[in-house]
């Protein structure tokens, strides 16, 4: 008899500290809310009656979430972690309150109120731990605690990011091996962003001057999708390495069709006989002169013209900097916007031009500024 009253007492102690259930009603409403239905839950959640601090704090940590103040949701999970610490959703308002400290680059602040949580409902927070700890340039525990947090959930919410970190984290170590490894073994998961996974194997490969492999894994992402950003990104890490290796071969990145521009009948009659005296003329092909009236930007694209494109770019200051620079050595240039799928991109052009030889010329200027370039005919 008093062996079973001594396990009974255990069993009770055992029930008290376990976790309470939440009702049926809190759970579909929890659901809903990860359906996207905020406004049902908005309305839903003054009306409810919570019975225990499991339910109380479910109910202020939805509170707290459907705040579109950045700073009174962080006060109302405040609030919700200090007044029930040991509930699961007093937990995830501390895993809250780190977020928003991390946007706010409070890395040490965030780290602290991470080390809180003891929840094992709570695994994801130990890529948010690795996340402070790269804000701090702890590299070494970024990259333990999103291995940790992959052990945990190797299909979590954020198993593309925690990889990607990992990745960062090497790269910051200057351990490209390392940061390849890790790239490639993501590329072996389901639904990756394979473009930014190309992209950062060439990123890896160009920091360690290997520019045929960056260049392989570069083309690979821009052939994928040439107007997005990360096509725009590929393109600037591609001239950046052709200005140091002008070898490359980065002509994919604008494929076109061969013009030929039309000989005028304005040069003296001697050069149609005899092309080969050209270079001793006593005179030079006229160099375009850059106009300073005009504007540097250009309304709409070009509708008739010879031109030269010199890049195309997805900020727009970065396209302004470039025609800025082609007017610096004499030769006229503008941009445009242009929108293709839904995004916008601008394009550098040098020009216009009359004849061939004065494009050539252009374009061998250019070439000695390390800015490339492709004819084009409008």
């Amino acid at each position: 008899m008093r062996r079973s009253l001594i396990i009974s007492a255990i069993l009770l102690i055992l029930y008290a500290l376990l976790p309470a259930q939440l009702s049926k009603e809190l759970k579909q409403l929890e659901n809903r809310y990860q359906r996207g239905f905020i406004n049902e839950v908005a309305d839903q959640l003054p009306k409810l009656k919570p019975a225990n601090d499991d339910e109380r704090a479910f109910v202020s940590f939805y509170a707290a979430l459907l705040k579109k103040d950045k700073d009174e949701a962080f006060n109302l999970h405040k609030r919700l972690a200090e007044r029930f610490p040991n509930t699961l959703h007093g937990q995830r308002a501390l895993l809250e309150i780190a977020k928003i400290q991390i946007l706010d680059r409070d890395f040490t602040a965030a780290r602290n109120s991470l080390r809180q949580i003891s929840s094992p409902e709570l695994p994801e927070r130990m890529y948010w731990l690795g996340l402070a700890a790269f804000g701090l340039d702890e590299f070494s525990v970024a990259i333990a605690n999103s291995e940790n947090y992959l052990r945990l959930l190797p299909s979590g919410e954020y198993l593309e990011n925690a990889h990607y970190l990992i990745v960062d984290s090497y790269i910051e170590q200057k351990k490209y091996i390392n940061a390849i490894n890790t790239l490639n073994k993501l590329g072996k998961n389901q639904g990756i962003d394979q473009q930014y996974l190309a992209f950062k194997l060439g990123l890896c490969y160009e920091y360690q001057e290997n520019f045929n492999e960056a260049l392989k894994h570069y083309r690979l992402a821009y052939e994928q999708d040439r107007y997005s950003q990360v096509a725009y990104q590929v393109e600037e890490h591609i001239f950046a390495m052709r200005a140091k290796r002008s070898s490359l071969d980065i002509s994919f990145l604008y494929p076109f069709i061969p013009l030929e521009i039309a000989e005028t009948d304005s040069l003296p009659s001697i050069i149609e006989e005899k092309p080969q005296i050209l270079p001793s003329l006593p005179f030079e092909m006229p160099q375009p002169q850059a106009s300073t009236t005009q504007p540097l930007k250009l309304n709409a694209k070009p509708k008739t013209g010879h031109w030269l494109q010199c890049g195309r770019f997805g900020v727009e200051s970065n396209a302004e900097r470039r025609s800025k620079a082609i007017r610096e050595l004499g030769i006229p240039a503008q941009y445009y916007e242009e929108t293709q799928q839904g995004k916008k991109s601008w394009v550098v052009l040098a020009g216009t031009f009359t004849h061939k030889d004065e494009a050539n010329q252009a374009k061998e200027t250019l070439a000695k500024a390390d800015i490339t370039s492709f004819t084009v005919k409008y």
